[in-house]
């Protein structure tokens, strides 16, 4: 099998980024893989060695200064471990930026919150601290909410969602809760570090081929995402988890930008 597995070489440390390569296309700025799984991705790098005799291909990351317009937010739990307990005071924080990075002194448009539960959504208080705006969800019992917040601007909407944890050891299949553009994933379980993770994007409540999603991680240095892929025909795209932290996806469609925050504690 002529097979190789992805490196992504990011001071002087090799990153895996994709396994059993099978087909390899360098563009002028990016290089577009796919691999026997049928996952597809698109990355911001440029080949810098072939070890095909030990299945290795190590590629070097290419700095893109992130353009002005390209700001988004995106929420956070106020935790240390991952999740809440029940009974605990349920908190995030929302944070304006760009692959993490987020902006100094943030201004804000048209801000509002919610969060979805049983089925029911409902609008949260906003209260901004600084270059942080901050969200109470009250005391969650066991199981699992969602929050999400919405910026709007006469040419620009953004969206931030979340999944929130209460509780320990949840596996449900997950309901997508109506923003326009929307990043939903396959399952909610406890996935870990080297596994596969699969998520649909949805616009206006149908699959979305064929879009770019962005995917990041805590520690990366660079501006731009380091991992790019694009939706199948079903909407669908994959990554696998090779960092620990929290994992923020990002996707834009038309006048809308909309991130998911994956919570982790691996």
């Amino acid at each position: 099998m002529c097979e190789a597995n992805v490196y992504l070489v990011r001071h002087g440390q090799e990153e895996l980024v994709m396994e059993k390569v099978d087909r390899v296309i360098p563009k002028a700025d990016s290089i577009f893989m796919e691999n026997v799984f049928g996952e597809r991705r698109v990355i911001k790098a440029r080949i810098k060695e072939m070890e095909l005799v030990h299945h290795r291909i190590l590629l070097e990351e290419i700095e893109v200064a992130a353009r002005q317009e390209e700001t988004e937010i995106w929420l956070e739990p106020m935790t240390d471990h991952g999740h809440f307990h029940p009974g605990e005071e349920v908190r995030l924080r929302l944070l304006k930026g760009y692959n993490l990075h987020p902006v100094i002194e943030p201004a804000y448009s048209s801000l509002q919150a919610f969060v979805v539960e049983g089925g029911e959504t409902r609008e949260v208080e906003l209260e901004k601290k600084g270059a942080v705006v901050e969200l109470t969800l009250g005391k969650g019992a066991d199981g699992l909410i969602t929050a999400y917040a919405v910026e709007k601007a006469d040419i620009k909407h953004c969206y931030a969602k979340v999944i929130v944890e209460i509780g320990h050891h949840h596996h449900h299949q997950l309901m997508p809760v109506g923003i326009p553009l929307e990043i939903v994933p396959a399952k909610y379980s406890h996935v870990h570090l080297g596994d596969p993770y699969e998520f649909q994007v949805l616009y206006e409540g149908s699959p979305l081929p064929g879009a770019e999603v962005k995917a990041s991680y805590p520690g990366v240095s660079g501006r731009d995402y380091p991992i790019q892929m694009t939706t199948d025909d079903g909407g669908k795209a994959r990554v696998f988890l090779m960092a620990r932290g929290n994992w923020l996806f990002s996707v834009k469609h038309q006048n809308i930008t909309s991130t998911f925050t994956l919570v982790k504690d691996f």
